[in-house]
């Protein structure tokens, strides 16, 4: 059997023989695709095979998936029935490999977006109709709560942050972040109907096949919300690619019909890019710090004077609707 995997990524022998049995099958290559995800290739098919951070997001992806299929979304990737997988307490699943297409997916043309944004939609119509017995499976998303902490860390870890980039940049994107969460705490509270968000909407999690099908992949995220949520991800992806002109995004009628909440500029206005980035350097291995340290300053100080402009522009907006 060949392979390119290394065993201590927790794909053993051991693991191969029980997963060959589970498939009845003769598993002939093994590619690792990355950390805890395989390409594994049998004498009869090519499979996906996944590790999980437990049993209990597995089986809530399963039931997820079941659902969305059984319902028409079919969008999203289905399990082989063999699984949950159990090995030496880890939890993996099965999918049927799907030959991606020759160019990836991405949020650079109008076409792209707008694709992404119909799938959305769709995948929220259906989960709005999720069984109260599968919702319940998924956390609550807290928005709020969630920026106050990454802000808060963001904070608390700006001396270290401030050997590497300037202090007044840094400045500005806590005052951002405070600006934001002071009004969304103090103000009204988000009334759209709770569907499943994706809670992780980036152009990597939109999978084309090389027969031009679009699918929506990788649910370890997925949360109880208002769809409003995944919006606000996707324009916050989308915006450092048209420059930072909110009016490029407000052309897309799934994005605009949120526009006139109260709540939705200061979502949009948030740095939680910055945020997450910076702390994402601060906390990676060695070996990784010089690529997450490029990346980090490409988006926290290449486009500075772009997003303060972009930021007082909205602010401004948002200061004369709601006061």
């Amino acid at each position: 059997m060949k392979s390119n995997f290394q065993q201590g990524d927790g794909l053993t022998p051991r693991l191969l023989f029980l997963l060959s049995g589970c498939l009845e099958e003769t598993i002939q290559t093994v590619f690792s695709l990355k950390k805890g995800k395989w390409l594994i290739v049998t004498n009869r098919n090519k499979w996906f095979f996944k590790r999980y951070a437990s049993l209990a997001q597995l089986k809530k992806q399963i039931q997820l998936s079941r659902f969305l299929l059984d319902n028409g979304f079919r969008q999203v990737i289905p399990f082989h029935s063999v699984g949950p997988i159990k090995f030496e307490n880890q939890f993996f699943a099965i999918m049927p490999y799907i030959q991606p297409a020759k160019k990836p997916f991405s949020f650079r043309t109008s076409g792209e977006r707008e694709e992404a944004l119909q799938l959305l939609s769709l995948f929220h119509r259906q989960t709005e109709k999720l069984p109260e017995g599968i919702a319940a499976g998924f956390p609550k998303f807290d928005q709020t709560g969630k920026w106050s902490k990454r802000l808060a860390a963001f904070q608390s870890e700006f001396a270290e942050l401030a050997r590497c980039f300037p202090s007044a940049v840094l400045d500005n994107y806590a005052e951002m972040g405070k600006w934001c969460l002071d009004r969304l705490s103090n103000g009204e509270q988000d009334r759209e109907t709770a569907a499943l968000i994706h809670g992780d909407v980036a152009a990597h999690n939109f999978f084309r096949s090389s027969e031009d099908v679009l699918y929506l992949i990788d649910f370890d995220l997925a949360a109880r919300a208002p769809g409003l949520f995944d919006y606000v991800q996707w324009t916050h992806r989308v915006l450092p690619l048209v420059g930072w002109k909110l009016e490029k995004v407000l052309e897309h009628q799934a994005v605009s019909r949120h526009a006139q909440q109260r709540n939705w500029l200061l979502y949009t206005l948030f740095p939680a890019d910055v945020f997450r980035e910076c702390r994402r350097w601060l906390y990676a291995p060695l070996k990784e710090k010089p690529a997450a340290y490029k990346h980090a300053y490409e988006l926290t100080v290449q486009p500075f004077m772009q997003r303060l402009h972009f930021f007082r522009k909205w602010k401004e907006e948002w200061e004369r609707r709601y006061g």
